[in-house]
């Protein structure tokens, strides 16, 4: 149960992005970069009699997008990543390894306000999993599964 505590910690980081469109081509690309940072560590060479203060659920994290948007024609491809974590300790951390998927999307506008489109979300069906104090012991492994949506939509 989330509790608030007197430790305190600071967190510092950078996010780096940039958008560009190829000219009147219709492509383009965005890409950004996150980088996060904590003055507490959780120390995994201390014992459970040790106690300890860490901030859960920071890491680094990337998205890059190639994207086509043009005559009511759009289409996306993206790669979202996030570095691996401390998610939670007791007796004992428990991390999530780092992870990546791909998601893609579509969609056509056949008149003003009429739109169909198509997605798919972890398309690769990438898994995600986590461990324990040591990387030989699993925490979770989680199957990943694609998902698929399509539909239309209207506005007025």
């Amino acid at each position: 149960r989330p509790t608030n505590s007197d430790q305190k910690a600071k967190l510092s980081g950078w996010e780096f992005a940039i958008q560009h469109n190829f000219w009147e081509t219709g492509f383009g690309t965005i890409l950004n970069y996150t980088i996060v940072n904590s003055d507490t560590q959780f120390d995994n060479t201390q014992r459970y009699t040790v106690p300890q203060f860490a901030v859960q659920g920071v890491s680094d994290s990337a998205n890059a997008v190639l994207y086509y948007d043009k005559n009511g024609l759009q289409g996306r491809v993206a790669y979202n990543w996030r570095g691996s974590f401390l998610s939670g300790y007791g007796f004992d951390p428990f991390y999530t390894n780092g992870y990546g998927q791909f998601d893609v999307s579509a969609s056509y506008e056949f008149k003003q306000g009429l739109t169909v489109f198509i997605e798919g979300i972890n398309v690769t069906n990438a898994d995600r999993s986590g461990h324990m104090r040591n990387d030989q012991t699993v925490f979770f492994s989680a199957p990943g599964y694609a998902r698929y949506a399509a539909g239309a939509r209207f506005k007025f």
